[in-house]
């Protein structure tokens, strides 16, 4: 009998191999399997480049990178603007909403190891606390053909009306932007916190912005476009029919913005000096809190 020729088995065996896999990939491919696009191929880390890489930490060092996560631990350090005491968050959490404190709450402000303020909380009309961007709930009352409409819509709609008038005596509830609109009153965030979130369904980039004006507590909303940052007062009755009446943020006096917020993110302003300007690197950009 005479030998197979160990070059034929060769070739017989890749010959056989290379069916089975084109076979299993036309299979795969029927049932709509696809192969993972380049981007998604892994990357040992000694192949990245030097100048890549540190391009990449000054990017993460700066707050600029777009949707970077923070992972808020289970029990995180806060501090009380009523007490100016420190706090537990599960201390916050399971206090009893009849308790003395809790008329007298003002918020929460997160903080990390550094003392870095990351994200704030405030007491919602359920009486627990919520970040500040939840009250952004993606409510439009609406649809609106023109810019300025919501603003409009607002002065007639709502009434000014302090927390502690409008809610028995407690210092400070925040209403999310259905609730402010359907309840037809409340403070200066209310009114802001409605408008912001209307504008942001319009595809504006609008923000709640919190400080002072003319040194008493305020808040307001910031639009940012190509022709500049506009400044919407949204508490005042004062009616206007195009929004290039508003005037530009840079040109407003007596505020003095010290955070600001949209659905996802949460800034803070590291220069109390700059007044004037809502972009920037003194602004400090925090928000997206995950657990």
């Amino acid at each position: 009998m005479k030998r197979t020729s160990p070059k034929f088995l060769w070739i017989f065996l890749t010959v056989i191999l290379w069916t089975v896999a084109t076979l299993t990939q036309e299979r795969l491919s029927e049932r709509g399997y696809q192969p993972p696009p380049e981007p998604f191929r892994i990357i040992e880390p000694d192949t990245i480049p030097p100048d890549e890489l540190e391009l990449s930490l000054a990017a993460y060092d700066s707050g600029e990178i777009e949707d970077r996560p923070f992972l808020l631990p289970a029990d995180a350090l806060a501090v009380s603007l009523s007490s100016r005491t420190r706090i537990r968050e599960r201390q916050i959490k399971n206090r009893p909403a009849d308790s003395a404190e809790i008329k007298h709450d003002k918020g929460y402000l997160f903080v990390d190891s550094n003392k870095q303020t990351f994200a704030a909380s405030k007491l919602g009309l359920d009486f627990k606390h919520h970040f500040k961007n939840s009250f952004l709930v993606g409510y439009k009352p609406f649809d609106v053909s023109e810019i300025w409409m919501p603003h409009e819509v607002l002065t007639m709609r709502l009434k000014y009306q302090l927390d502690k008038d409008n809610f028995a005596g407690f210092q400070e509830i925040w209403l999310n932007s259905y609730e402010a609109f359907k309840r037809g009153r409340g403070d200066c965030e209310d009114h802001a916190i409605a408008l912001a979130d209307w504008l942001i369904e319009m595809g504006e980039d609008a923000r709640v912005v919190t400080g002072t004006h003319n040194g008493g507590g305020h808040a307001w909303v910031v639009v940012l476009r190509e022709a500049g940052t506009f400044l919407l007062e949204s508490t005042s009755k004062k009616r206007r029919r195009l929004f290039s009446s508003y005037p530009l943020a840079k040109l407003a006096t007596g505020y003095a913005p010290e955070a600001m917020f949209n659905r996802e993110y949460y800034w803070i302003n590291k220069e109390p000096d700059e007044t004037s300007s809502y972009t920037g690197k003194h602004w400090f950009k925090n928000g997206r809190i995950t657990r």
